[in-house]
């Protein structure tokens, strides 16, 4: 072979944080360009001498054009990846959509949010760890569901309804979740009180409520450092035979698809939330919005329903939907396209004679709709969005406009709800709406955290877009990472419908912290990111006997501080 045919190279060095971020550096002095778009220093560690022949100079090339070619080809395989590894076929010559289009909240197709604790362990930035058996999340949940008993609940013919745990659902439950009339479930327990409990419908949505109103009546004890005391506590036995004696009645309910099997099944997914049981919490929701198919969504007039009914079935119908939602996107539970974020058209409507108590909880009510639109629109248009075509909005302009619909919407919330810090204590006296207001919140994080995922998964992946407000945008979700771990401190000890939900999203924020570390950009750190990341290891010591999932991501997160602390 001629060698003059292959000019001599002298083999290039990464700088410290391309080799960090295990990215390609374009090697330019004194900076190269990746370090001067993220305004960092940039380090060189001292050349290697060693030069390669001509020939394998060429291999070299090739390989790594080869190289590209297969990362550009698995990029759908890495999850959470940036916005043009993930996309929703659009017709070709199409502009895109307004952002506020009906045409992003009505979808034929879209796929997956891979905003989740998985898709973060995929990440190279951890490949050195070697995670694989790590993600796989239904296995760990699957896995800890033989291990539970079910006590059985003696029903006498003097079967008494306690009062106070009925008290309690209508406070801790139904007042999130609006979907029942309070008066009819009182009518329920009128009956049972009289005549015992059936196998019906009626008798099954009563013992749903008291197993309710007994799990929620069970919170932390001041200085405990684990759930497990409470997980055997006789209040959950209770509750567990509670649910065991409604679970049998479950069965008649399958083949009707009425309001109250709505209502039933969607209680218990409540139930098994807030025992964190997700898998089988989504198979309840799956089948409440199943019941909510045969419902009449159109008013129709000639008033063969009454309003009060056609309110209830709207209200339930939203409420199985986000429930079902927020769980779908979690699990992962399918790995193709079908994924559908449309929801129905309408808003359901308030009931008539509001009662100036009850304003609050249905505003509340409505704007976590709202807010689920919202997100719902954010993840479609990011998803939709080709950055490869030329496109009228692009996804840099798109996040301003995102953000100030969210803005808007904070406007709009009545004095009751409003989220300043000041107003937002959980424990503090005088604040009969705060729980109301903490779930919004968090709700708001989630947007924002949809909105900047997609400019923070390519800093952490060395490939950030170009636009100058890029970086700003991957900050701004550094710092919601941040935010959600701080806002939902107040909430960490708390059982209840959004309890896993809350453990994995702030798990998943703990983990993008320690992967911006990971990959040498700690210098876009608040000061104290590694405290936060210590908040969420001690909320995981306290919910480690709950499900298998939980002591896994505290190992994880135990031996990635570990190791940080050592570098």
């Amino acid at each position: 072979m001629d060698r003059l045919a292959y000019p001599r190279k002298r083999a290039v060095q990464a700088c410290k944080i391309c080799r960090r971020r295990r990215t390609k550096c374009d090697n330019q002095q004194p900076a190269c360009t990746s370090c001067t778009d993220l305004q960092i220093e940039c380090v060189y560690e001292e050349k290697d001498k060693s030069t390669f022949d001509a020939a394998s100079c060429a291999i070299l090339q090739r390989l790594d054009g080869l190289e590209d070619l297969i990362r550009s080809g698995n990029s759908g395989d890495i999850a959470g990846h940036h916005q043009s590894t993930e996309q929703v076929s659009t017709p070709r010559n199409q502009e895109s959509p307004a952002l506020a289009s009906p045409a992003l909240e009505r979808t034929d197709a879209s796929t997956l949010c891979r905003i989740n604790i998985e898709s973060v362990l995929s990440w190279p930035v951890f490949a050195d760890l070697n995670l694989n058996e790590h993600l796989d999340l239904r296995y760990l949940l699957q896995s800890s569901v033989s291990t539970i008993e079910i006590p059985p609940l003696s029903i006498t013919p003097d079967f008494e309804v306690e009062r106070d745990l009925l008290d309690r659902f209508f406070q801790d439950v139904h007042i999130y979740n609006p979907v029942l009339e309070v008066e009819k479930v009182e009518e329920y327990s009128r009956h049972a009180r009289f005549n015992g409990l059936s196998l019906d419908a009626q008798s099954c949505l009563l013992l749903l409520a008291l197993s309710l109103g007994s799990v929620y009546a069970v919170q932390k004890t001041p200085g405990s450092e684990s759930s497990l005391n409470i997980h055997d506590s006789a209040a959950l036995r209770e509750a567990d035979g509670f649910f065991f004696a409604a679970q049998k009645r479950m069965g008649v309910l399958l083949c009707s698809s009425g309001l109250v099997e709505a209502q039933c099944f969607f209680l218990a997914g409540v139930y098994l939330m807030a025992r964190l049981r997700p898998i089988e919490a989504w198979k309840m929701f799956v089948q409440a919005l199943a019941c909510c198919q045969g419902f009449p969504m159109k008013r129709s007039s000639d008033n063969s329903q009454s309003v009060e009914e056609l309110q209830l079935q709207e209200s339930i119908y939203w409420t199985c939907f986000k429930s079902e939602l927020e769980l779908r996107l979690e699990l992962n539970v399918a790995n193709n396209n079908a994924w559908d974020l449309t929801y129905p058209e309408f808003f359901p409507t308030p009931p008539k004679g509001l009662k100036a108590k009850n304003e609050a909880v249905w505003y509340f009510y409505l704007a976590e709709i709202a807010l689920r639109r919202l997100s719902n629109r954010i993840l479609i248009y990011i998803y939709q969005h080709k950055s490869s075509q030329p496109s009228s909005v692009s996804l840099a302009d798109a996040i301003p406009n995102f953000e100030q619909q969210a803005e808007e919407w904070l406007a709009t919330l009545p004095p009751a709800l409003n989220l300043s810090s000041a107003a937002n204590v959980l424990d503090g006296p005088n604040n009969e709406h705060a729980a109301l207001r903490f779930i919004l919140d968090g709700h708001l994080i989630d947007c924002y955290e949809m909105m900047y995922w997609p400019f923070l998964v390519s800093l952490i992946h060395g490939t950030l877009f170009g636009d100058l407000q890029s970086p700003s945008f991957a900050q701004k979700g550094i710092i919601t990472c941040i935010q959600r771990i701080h806002k939902n401190e107040g909430g960490f000890y708390k059982r209840h419908h959004g309890t896993w939900l809350m453990i994995r999203s702030c798990t998943r924020s703990a983990l993008v912290l320690v992967a911006v570390f990971r990959a040498g950009l700690d210098s876009l750190l608040p000061p104290d990111w590694e405290e936060a990341v210590r908040k969420v290891i001690r909320m995981l010591r306290y919910w480690r006997e709950e499900a298998k999932d939980v002591p896994d991501r505290l190992d994880l997160l135990e031996r990635l501080m570990k190791y940080t602390r050592l570098q």
